[in-house]
């Protein structure tokens, strides 16, 4: 699968249409991983989900106190 990419900005013309204002350029699969980087291992993934739902159980407590304070 290719993938087109614009090495300038994205801009949006009168009709809605996407505008490249640089040189678009398409890409690779392989070469989409190699610019962001591999992707996440279950276990990386399994502790982002931890920390995730560590931070949404403290802002919902936080909110709780709140309101009954």
């Amino acid at each position: 699968m290719n993938f087109l990419a614009c090495d300038g900005d994205w801009l949006q013309g009168v009709d809605g249409s996407p505008i490249c204002s640089g040189q678009l350029v398409a890409l690779t699969v392989e070469e989409m991983q190699g610019l962001y980087g591999a992707a996440l291992t279950w276990e990386q993934v399994t502790e982002l989900q931890g920390e995730a739902i560590v931070l949404f159980a403290t802002v919902f407590g936080f909110l709780v106190l709140k309101k009954v304070l």
